[in-house]
């Protein structure tokens, strides 16, 4: 996998900076310039997705706004072009650029490229998600990714399957720690960027850069889209509301710290901002599949969190305590009560399930450390008849299949089981040394129906009409480069049925969903710009923008014109002193009555100007963002 080692001199940016630091195990293509670090998509809906990358400023770059431009299609070649524009990044973003794709058709493979000084990127691969009645969904579930401790051999096991609809990834991402901070493997001898605990703004866009420039990483991203949520580590070890576990009052604000940690993760993943405006950064959300599930990404951890304290107590046991803060709670037991998907996926950070040792639960940063809110979530689920509840889980670098028990629970027959909980192992995070093992583990809690402390993989979450199936699967090491694996377990819940069964039946790899993008490691070559208009053309043929439409707008515009000429349309938006804004590319279009879509929720509130310019003339429209 690692062809060279080579020093890094990647902008990453607050203000114009540049780092110069030797990074081992870091692979540079240099006919990726300047999208060196690839190209991602996420957040998949039936007629969206987000897609994402990253330009590289070279050394001629004096500073301002980099335009950058897109495609998608329905093919490789991008014979069949179903969408484009262009957009602007800029320092402000650490030249990072994030799309929302709109129009598109559900359930369906789409290829998408990006171009920025005349250079494209590597083609990449998404796939919506469907609409009405589904028959089955695949994902890959992944968490704690820790670059030091060993080689992503995971996300090439996973890349390599070709069946799956996207990539579930449950925090730890990246870490926070100094280089040598935490369980660094001495076999891999791989260093993070920066070397020094990240603190700053700056800080975690660099660890963020470093990770995505991961070979492995970066082509799972090419192939797959994401739907991800942070835990601690991309923020801080053991992170909560105010404050953290591995933050020391001589590292400066936590608010700060936090906010900075926020902000490079939404610039650096391709996932879709829908936060209020007094809280933009915010992660839970929720993604239906058709009628058969509905995944709830959830904020365990930095949205409404109370400090840890353990697990007994009479902090830990105040029936006010909280986990999810009352308005995540709020809007978790809505989607619950009105989800009209036949499965509800709770993707979240820390284990549900109770976990005790001579009695006593053993981790208070999971749910055990917040009972009196455990109980809450249960009791809505139960009292409501919610059904088909799947929690998934990361965090502890083990793989766990509990039934989620009440009081009344039967380990027997299953009966007083909420649901369901599945977790992921680690990427290549250091697994759990709990005493007595495993076994000791599942004598102890007999709603474990499963348990692995230590070894690295991810679980295929395999769904359909009757029933949700996990199967696990472990790499066989993380010291080097490969791409051996072996399946370990498989569990599953029945349609209406709230625990687990065990099953050997594996869901090994299905026939190909489509055709992969190959490992392609340049970019396709940029054809050249189409000729000029012959001559003798009236050029008072311009368009005609029909209406804009809303106006006032809010999110999105919908633009609707008339084209007398064959011709290529370039949109561009002014703000009131005349400073362009946004930039779009509405492709070639022939003579006709057309309607086109551009994102405008990035647009401060106040007048602007619309402007078609073409080789015909050029003309506008004035609207207001409100």
């Amino acid at each position: 996998m690692i062809k060279k080692i080579v020093l890094l001199i990647i902008a990453v940016i607050t203000s114009i900076t540049v780092s110069s630091q030797v990074s081992r195990q870091v692979t540079l293509e240099p006919c990726l310039q300047p999208f060196y670090h690839g190209v991602a998509s996420g957040d998949p809906m039936s007629d969206r997705v987000i897609i994402w990358t990253r330009v590289t400023p070279d050394t001629s770059y004096s500073g301002g706004p980099i335009v950058v431009s897109w495609k998608m299609a329905t093919d490789t070649s991008f014979n069949n072009i179903v969408a484009n524009g262009s957009v602007l990044t800029d320092a402000s973003k650490d030249f990072t650029v994030k799309v929302d794709v709109i129009g598109l058709q559900p359930a369906t493979f789409y290829y998408y490229e990006f171009t920025a000084f005349g250079k494209n990127s590597i083609t990449g691969r998404t796939r919506t998600a469907p609409s009405g009645n589904a028959d089955s969904c695949r994902f890959a579930v992944v968490s704690c990714a820790n670059y030091e401790s060993g080689f992503f051999n995971v996300y090439k096991v996973i890349k390599e399957r070709n069946d799956i609809d996207a990539v579930i990834a449950l925090g730890d991402y990246i870490y926070e720690y100094e280089t040598g901070g935490y369980a660094p493997n001495a076999n891999a001898n791989r260093t993070w960027e920066p070397t020094n605990e990240i603190i700053t703004l700056t800080d975690y866009r660099t660890r963020y850069s470093s990770y995505h420039l991961d070979e492995d990483l970066r082509k799972l991203h090419q192939q797959y889209p994401f739907i991800v949520i942070w835990d601690d580590h991309e923020s801080a070890n053991d992170s909560w509301m105010n404050g953290a576990q591995n933050h020391q009052s001589n590292e400066g604000s936590w608010s700060v710290r936090k906010s900075n940690s926020k902000q490079a993760f939404f610039e650096w993943l391709p996932i879709r901002q829908t936060g209020p405006q007094n809280d933009p950064y915010q992660i839970f959300r929720h993604i239906q599949y058709g009628d058969l599930l509905e995944l709830i990404m959830l904020d365990t951890r930095l949205h409404g969190r109370e400090e840890q304290a353990g697990t007994t107590g009479s902090v830990v046991n105040d029936p006010n305590r909280q986990m999810l803060g009352t308005d995540q709670f709020t809007w978790l037991g809505n989607r619950l009560s009105n989800s009209t998907a036949r499965w509800k996926i709770l993707a979240q950070q820390v284990m549900m399930a109770p976990l005790k040792l001579g009695g006593v639960a053993v981790n208070g940063d999971q749910w055990d450390g917040y009972p009196a809110e455990r109980t809450r979530v249960y009791n809505h689920i139960i009292q409501n008849d919610i059904k088909n509840i799947v929690v998934l889980t990361g965090d502890i670098h083990s793989s766990w299949a509990n039934d989620l028990p009440l009081s009344s629970y039967n380990s027997s027959t299953g009966a007083g089981s909420v649901g369901v909980e599945f977790v992921t192992p680690s990427v290549t995070s250091p697994g759990l040394n709990l005493p007595g093992g495993a076994s000791a583990v599942q004598l102890a809690n007999s709603h474990v129906k499963f348990c692995n402390l230590n070894q690295k993989g991810f679980v295929l979450l395999d769904i359909n009409k009757n029933r949700t199936q996990a199967d696990w699967f472990f790499v066989s090491t993380i010291d080097q480069p490969s791409s051996a694996f072996s399946h370990a377990r498989s569990h599953y819940v029945n349609n209406n049925e709230r625990f687990l069964r065990n099953t050997s039946t594996v869901s090994f790899a299905k026939p190909e969903l489509t055709n992969a993008i190959q490992a392609n490691e340049c970019p396709r070559i940029i054809l050249p710009p189409p000729p000029p208009p012959p001559t003798g053309i009236d050029l008072s043929e311009k368009p005609v923008i029909l209406g804009l439409y809303p106006n006032p707008v809010n999110d999105y515009m919908v633009i609707q014109y008339y084209n007398y000429n064959s011709s290529f349309i370039d949109i561009k938006i002014f703000d009131i002193n005349g400073r362009l804004v946004a930039s779009y590319n509405d492709g070639s279009r022939p003579e006709g009555l057309f309607k086109t879509t551009i994102p405008t929720f990035n647009l401060s509130t106040g007048f602007y100007v619309l402007k078609f310019e073409t080789q015909y003339g050029n003309v506008s429209a004035k609207f207001v963002k409100q």
